[in-house]
């Protein structure tokens, strides 16, 4: 079974350099959110910094790994309505 070239979408050449310097940033960030959770901060700014950490290793990851970044449009939606009810739900927990 052949499949015809027009199926497939073009995609970027990433340079593997790109990959390498996200790979950097994450294993930066990491080791900042192990110091960040040794440190003697009080625990709401230790969460707080945490979560932005992780938040910004995620969209990375998402971004670079997943190749969000180059996708169509369609696919931001199909990623960002779930994370809307997410902080949807959330939202009313904490509050709740």
């Amino acid at each position: 079974m052949t499949h015809s070239s027009s199926a497939k979408t073009a995609q970027p050449h990433i340079p593997a350099r790109t990959y390498l310097i996200v790979f950097g940033w994450l294993a930066v960030m990491t080791a900042i959110e192990v110091l960040v959770a040794a440190s003697a901060l009080p625990e709401s700014i230790k969460v707080s910094l945490l979560v932005t950490v992780a938040i910004i290793k995620a969209a990375l990851v998402v971004l670079y790994y997943m190749h969000l970044r180059y996708d169509s449009f369609w696919y931001w939606i199909i990623l960002l309505v779930p994370v809307f009810f997410v902080l949807l739900l959330g939202r009313y927990l904490i509050l709740r």
